[in-house]
């Protein structure tokens, strides 16, 4: 009977670890921001958009987003390079993914320094997949910040 209770236990605890390390981003801690406000500021002052994904720490397919595509060297690269990226829980933050209109999980949404939205990116992405869009929506944010310096001559 005690070898029984021995094996259920060791075998409960291996489960949970297993399904804890699952759960656990690799999202780098050095260029993923969590605050909203910081990364409006440091957006503003570097002139640069905001990347926004939302998750939660129930969600597969966000831990697979974290983890295959947004963990990826190369996409960490020209993620630090191009935009400030914030990652948010949406069970944290709920009042800004009803502000946002996040429906779905995971999302990603992209805003300009001045808050204009360039694009959401619903569902999980590969690399290559994931890469496309956010080139869309720069092409969104170039075509913004040329209609702003127009109507700032026109004035």
């Amino acid at each position: 009977m005690r070898q029984t209770v021995l094996l259920f236990c060791a075998c409960l605890f291996f489960s949970a670890s297993f399904v804890n390390a699952e759960g656990i981003s690799k999202l780098d801690s050095k260029i993923w921001l969590h605050d909203m406000q910081k990364a409006h500021q440091i957006a503003i002052s570097e002139n640069k958009p905001m990347l926004i994904v939302f998750g939660a720490s129930w969600c597969k397919y966000c831990k697979k987003l974290e983890n295959e595509t947004l963990s990826d060297s190369r996409m960490e690269q020209y993620i630090k390079q191009n935009f400030i990226p914030v990652h948010l829980d949406l069970d944290e933050e709920k009042n800004i993914g009803k502000i946002l209109e996040i429906k779905s999980l995971p999302c990603t949404i992209v805003l300009s320094p001045k808050a204009d939205l360039l694009g959401k990116i619903v569902g999980f992405k590969s690399v290559e997949a994931m890469y496309e869009q956010l080139q869309k929506t720069l092409k969104t944010d170039t075509v913004f910040r040329q209609a702003s310096q127009k109507n700032r001559k026109l004035k």
